[in-house]
């Protein structure tokens, strides 16, 4: 009776370790993804589009950025152009706003402005500092914190957008 007790738990306990192994996908794959098994290369995500909208270009001039010196614990507001180059006082950055959306979204691939109402404001920012890219993607005036700036010394923010007069 105990050998074919021990007979017994022992095929249970084969089948489970056999079971639990790598099983091979129907589609001829290697078996799921896990240690000493990871999953196969990834599709590269799409770079996304800028789309500028007609109802919104050429409608808004500038920005006002919020520079904060964490240093100093100072900050002051600054407004830049869009598509000029600006540099910051005191230090070696330079800011350029690349295109402002007063309604940002993203569909899809595209970034791009649903209206030209201000309901989620968004400046595309490129930050160099000795010449060295240090920042080049989107701040949001409604939510400062996503995707913020990081910096050891500034902090940047967005505050508005300005239309053109």
């Amino acid at each position: 009776m105990k050998k074919s007790m021990l007979l017994v738990m022992s095929a249970v306990s084969l089948s489970i370790m056999v079971g639990c192994g790598g099983e091979k996908s129907q589609e001829g794959g290697k078996g799921r993804p896990g240690p000493g098994n990871p999953p196969g290369p990834q599709a590269p995500m799409p770079k996304p589009v800028v789309v500028v909208p007609e109802a919104i270009k050429g409608k808004w001039k500038s920005v006002v950025l919020n520079i904060q010196d964490k240093e100093s614990k100072s900050s002051k507001e600054y407004t830049i152009n869009i598509g000029e180059k600006f540099k910051l006082p005191g230090s070696d950055m330079t800011v350029v706003v690349k295109e402002f959306f007063p309604a940002f979204a993203m569909q899809g691939t595209s970034i791009t402005s649903i209206s030209n109402e201000p309901d989620n404001p968004a400046a595309q920012v490129a930050v160099t500092e000795g010449g060295a890219d240090v920042f080049n993607g989107w701040l949001f005036a409604k939510y400062p914190t996503t995707h913020a700036f990081s910096h050891p010394r500034y902090a940047i923010t967005l505050k508005e957008g300005l239309r053109k007069k």
